[in-house]
């Protein structure tokens, strides 16, 4: 194992380092945008909580396990939703 001098800082101690203040003040930036343009083409979500009773918890669990394609709950449920309203608008 070799043995180093301890590194000496570059600025004497006790003195701040010298920094363009005005240049960092105008160089600025964007600001951020928390919300999509109209043109983004992404939806809102919202978030919902669904409580539903075990019994059709595990009807729907025994139902998606007997699809030939795995489909996540989440996504079966979206659907269903969607039917459900195209049905109530017709």
């Amino acid at each position: 194992m070799s043995i180093t001098r301890k590194p000496q800082p570059s600025v004497p101690a006790g003195e701040p380092p010298k920094v363009d203040i005005d240049y960092l003040i105008n160089r600025g930036g964007s600001v951020p945008n928390p919300e999509p343009a109209a043109g983004s083409g992404k939806p809102k979500v919202a978030s919902v909580i669904l409580r539903i009773p075990s019994e059709i918890g595990q009807r729907l669990d025994q139902a998606l396990r007997a699809r030939p394609v795995r489909l996540p709950r989440h996504t079966w449920i979206l659907e269903a939703i969607v039917e459900k309203l195209d049905r109530e608008s017709n």
